[in-house]
């Protein structure tokens, strides 16, 4: 791990001594935590000092049907003068696919309320806590989340009209 990011891995597993901490390209940092440890966690990331992970770039989710679980993928970033020496974060959280449920991050980032609508409208994961957990790209009355890997269209099949 380079020089410039030990201080932050340090300051990560910092209260939380079991995490493993990975570099990966452009200086990413990346764990793995559960859903349990997640509001106290996030909430350490963004108000330890020597992290201060202030924004919240994306949420999203991947489907592994072969293992039975979905992943839910946060990635955060420091804005301002010390930005380049934190690098940035990506926290992955295993949810089962039978419930997948996971706490909104929505009062820590007021930037995750569309990120995890859109988790939720695809992927079918819910954010517990969430103020307004509803559909944001699809019809409200729109059947199954489309980016499981098991989602089968029902919709009847359309003639393609070429000009």
């Amino acid at each position: 791990m380079p020089e410039h990011l030990q201080p932050v891995a340090a300051a990560l597993t910092d209260g939380f001594p079991e995490l493993v901490v990975e570099h990966k390209a452009d200086d990413w940092l990346e764990v793995k935590i559960t859903a349990d440890q997640s509001p106290e966690f996030f909430r350490h990331v963004k108000e330890h000092p020597g992290l201060a992970f202030d924004y919240l770039s994306d949420v999203t989710a991947v489907d592994y049907i072969d293992q039975g679980l979905f992943q839910v993928v946060y990635h955060l970033v420091t804005i301002g003068t010390n930005a380049r020496r934190r690098g940035k974060l990506r926290v992955k959280i295993d949810v089962p696919r039978d419930n997948p449920r996971v706490p909104s991050v929505v009062d820590i980032w007021p930037t995750a309320n569309f990120h995890e609508r859109e988790v939720y409208d695809m992927m079918g994961i819910v954010f517990e806590g969430h103020p307004d957990l509803r559909r944001i790209l699809l019809r409200e009355d729109w059947v199954g989340y489309p980016l499981r890997k098991d989602y089968v269209d029902q919709r009847p099949k359309r003639t393609r009209v070429t000009r």
